[in-house]
């Protein structure tokens, strides 16, 4: 009898070790796939402030082009009209979200 209770134990064993592997292995794909889009999403800003980079504005730059507050240029972004590109602490904008803001005051 102890015999086939060591052989259950030995079972048992080597099916916690699967278990363990496979929860391990799932893990490092969600890691490995949360990792791969954050940086292909930042590559992405990165090529658009690069494309754009010589009619890129800020939220002062449209302010002062409006003739509106920062306060107005931030509700347009809560409203949807212009959305920018966040990087760190700062969001600028391209000259095609620009024109949206004539079309969206044309309204």
């Amino acid at each position: 009898m102890k015999g086939k209770h060591q052989f259950f134990d030995k079972d048992e064993k080597a099916l916690e070790d699967l278990r363990a592997d496979f929860k391990f292995r799932l893990v490092e794909k969600i890691i490995k796939q949360f990792f791969t889009e954050s940086l292909e999403a930042v590559l992405l800003k990165k090529k658009d402030i690069e494309d754009g980079a010589r009619s890129l504005s800020t939220i002062a730059d449209i302010a002062a082009r409006f003739k509106v507050s920062k306060a107005t240029v931030h509700n347009w972004m809560q409203k949807g009209t212009i959305r920018g590109t966040k990087v760190g602490k700062n969001r600028y904008f391209t000259e095609d979200e620009i024109r949206a803001i004539f079309y969206y005051l044309k309204k």
